[in-house]
């Protein structure tokens, strides 16, 4: 049996959006580069890390906890291109509690100049809830993807969110049942602060409350 056909007028309509979607061309140029960088991130998510970027006003601040070796990163930074916002990428660079000991940094580097980003990006070197401490620019996008252990995870949370501006748009990678910790902090109190609630695969995102 084909397609119904309600479902592929749906998947027309969608293509040809994506067709004539200046920030879908621009992805489509940048995905090349961003996906020869090692790291966790589907296809969908990285698009949508990219068009989140794209979407922000010009001369607005992203931080991403957990960097690695910049996938995340340059999704968000090619969505920088051609404005004065910023990717602040905050991580230890050494692997962190769920992975082996291993210095990242030069790679993640690397992986940024090769991409021709590295106007756009900042990296800050250090224990993610440590920086909040001295942090004084507001946040317009929060992209959490550091430890997956809940104390961390719910650590990274608290600890920004004073930060993160009004209407500003928090996301936590890996809401997945794979990783219980992240999960828990997500349902369990993230969420709960938030509206526009929404997903992308094991992306759980939304917005602090104007008021």
């Amino acid at each position: 049996m084909g397609t119904p056909l309600t479902t592929r007028i749906v998947l027309k309509i969608r293509r040809t959006v994506r067709e004539f979607d200046p920030a879908e061309k621009e992805f489509g140029r940048a995905w090349p580069h961003i996906g020869t960088i090692e790291g966790w991130l589907s296809f969908e998510e990285a698009r949508w890390l990219f068009k989140r970027a794209v979407a922000l006003p010009d001369d607005t601040n992203l931080v991403e906890i957990g960097s690695f070796k910049g996938l995340s990163t340059s999704c968000l930074a090619f969505g920088c291109r051609g404005s004065a916002k910023r990717v602040f990428a905050l991580d230890t660079f050494d692997g962190g509690p769920d992975l082996q000991r291993y210095d990242s940094f030069g790679e993640f580097c690397l992986n940024i100049e090769r991409c021709h980003l590295s106007e756009y990006v900042e990296p800050v070197r250090g224990i993610s809830w440590e920086i909040a401490r001295t942090w004084n620019k507001p946040i317009h996008f929060l992209f959490i993807d550091g430890s997956h252990v809940y104390e961390d995870v719910s650590a990274d949370f608290a600890s920004f969110f004073a930060h993160v501006a009004p209407g500003g748009l928090i996301a936590f990678h890996d809401v997945h049942r794979n990783h219980p910790g992240v999960l828990k902090a997500w349902h369990g109190t993230a969420k709960h602060q938030l509206t526009d609630v929404g997903y992308c695969d094991s992306i759980g995102y939304g917005r602090k409350p104007k008021s």
